[in-house]
């Protein structure tokens, strides 16, 4: 009688990848936030010119953070896809990369909504 014991399967790469990617920008994301919030206290009135350099370097802050999570996400997508490896990190990593984009997206539409 011969028996074949089924090896336990591995982690997906690219799930941990994408996991460790949508903790590091979620953290510089808050970072960049902490920035803004800090910059518009210590300016009077509440608001820097566009022009002003910290402004920028927190749009280019916000921007690739952005892009980092959609890094994170494709890579999430792909680790779903990888055969015969176990998808819980992917799903994570998923997840945890779409939601500050959807989130994003929902406070612009929402922003556009009540100027209106």
């Amino acid at each position: 009688m011969n028996t074949v014991v089924a090896a336990p399967l591995k982690h997906s790469g690219l799930g941990i990848a994408s996991t460790v990617i949508a903790v590091l920008a979620g953290l510089a994301l808050l970072g960049v936030f902490g920035y803004a919030g800090v910059i518009g206290m210590q300016t009077p009135g509440g608001q820097i010119a566009e022009t002003d350099p910290r402004a920028v370097m927190i749009g280019v802050g916000l921007l690739g953070c952005v892009g980092l999570l959609l890094v994170g996400a494709i890579l999430g997508l792909a680790g779903l896809f990888v055969g015969e490896r176990r998808r819980a990190w992917a799903w994570a990593g998923l997840v945890l990369n779409l939601l500050p984009v959807l989130a994003a997206i929902a406070l612009v539409a929402i922003g556009l909504a009540l100027a209106a």
